[in-house]
């Protein structure tokens, strides 16, 4: 491999909170499953500080709506303040406020609480919410942190492309501003705030599975997953996974729960569990090769590296997914 990339192990920088699954709108493309647990806010702080001695630097949080678990974030921000953790960003959908004076409360006390990092605003066609409440958000953060950039814009694309960008220049309408690039990137410009707009793929599993085709005629660029995959993921019962939640619901990608684990725990856990092994060192595509010498036949390819992971976790015998693990040890 010499000159080439050479992966590396799993090692998150990042905790991502999701400390339930309540949401106020009931999106067609969500993978989320919707039940009643919520993650207790003394449990999440507990961790933060082993969290902090091993390593990691960074805290977001996700849902759900987490904003409709408003005690939480602004215990757990206050905590990771306390623990010299930076921010990454608040997932949010920014219509969940029932008045405008109940939404500049909770925003002032997450200002107090000290958390410094950005929102991700979801405006597309499946985040059907109030596009007006959007704007309000928008504007009153960005007046309460004092920044243009508190923001990004995220849209799901690969399916329902055309709606999600009337909704995004409706949004542009609604903030006064205008669509402008920059240095090869697309936002939302106004007098006081500056959005970059972002885009992230469907994956068609869960509600999603029917929107779009995920076989086509390309496999994916082998990544290691070392952009979304590289958090540990706390869910809502307290489970930790190495992902951002698409495949959730296998417990081969369970390493650890934060009611009964340390962060160094978890983390060993992760070092001793094969499959995590085998997509962070050698990646989805040796495991694609293994299984396919192994006799395993996919529908077709695909360029998604959480679709694929989640096909070869749920639609692979797992007797057969070992013995391609195995297949692949120095």
């Amino acid at each position: 491999m010499d000159g080439a990339y050479r992966p590396a192990r799993f090692s998150p920088q990042e905790i991502l909170f999701a400390p339930s699954s309540a949401c106020n709108l009931n999106c067609a493309h969500c993978a989320v499953r919707k039940d009643r647990r919520r993650l207790a806010p003394a449990a999440a702080v507990r961790f933060l500080k082993s969290a902090k001695k091993a390593g990691l630097e960074r805290v977001g949080f996700t849902g759900g709506e987490p904003f409709l678990d408003a005690p939480f974030l602004f215990a757990v921000a206050a905590a990771a303040a306390r623990n010299d953790l930076f921010f990454d960003r608040i997932t949010t959908n920014a219509s969940w406020f029932k008045t405008r004076a109940g939404l500049r409360r909770s925003l002032e006390k997450l200002r107090a609480a000290e958390y410094d990092g950005t929102f991700g605003v979801s405006v597309d066609a499946f985040h059907e919410g109030d596009l007006s409440k959007v704007a309000f958000f928008l504007q009153t953060a960005a007046g309460i942190w004092d920044r243009p950039d508190i923001a990004q814009i995220m849209s799901i694309r690969g399916s329902r492309d055309r709606a999600t960008a009337a909704r995004v220049r409706q949004l542009t309408r609604l903030l006064g501003a205008k669509i402008v690039t920059r240095y090869g990137r697309r936002y939302i410009k106004a007098e006081f705030l500056l959005l970059p707009l972002g885009l992230i793929d469907i994956v068609p599993v869960g509600k999603a599975s029917g929107l779009i085709d995920p076989w086509g005629k390309k496999w994916f660029h082998e990544d290691y997953c070392q952009g979304p995959g590289q958090v540990l993921y706390v869910l809502p019962d307290g489970s930790v996974k190495p992902c951002c939640g698409y495949a959730t619901d296998s417990e081969r990608l369970t390493i650890g729960n934060i009611y009964t684990d340390t962060a160094e725990a978890i983390l060993r856990k992760a070092a001793r569990n094969p499959y995590i092994r085998a997509v962070f060192e050698r990646g989805l595509g040796r495991i694609r090769g293994r299984l396919s010498a192994r006799g395993v036949r996919f529908p077709g390819k695909t360029d998604n590296h959480c679709y694929f992971c989640h096909h070869i976790l749920t639609d692979v015998e797992p007797a057969t997914l070992n013995r391609a693990l195995r297949d692949l040890k120095p």
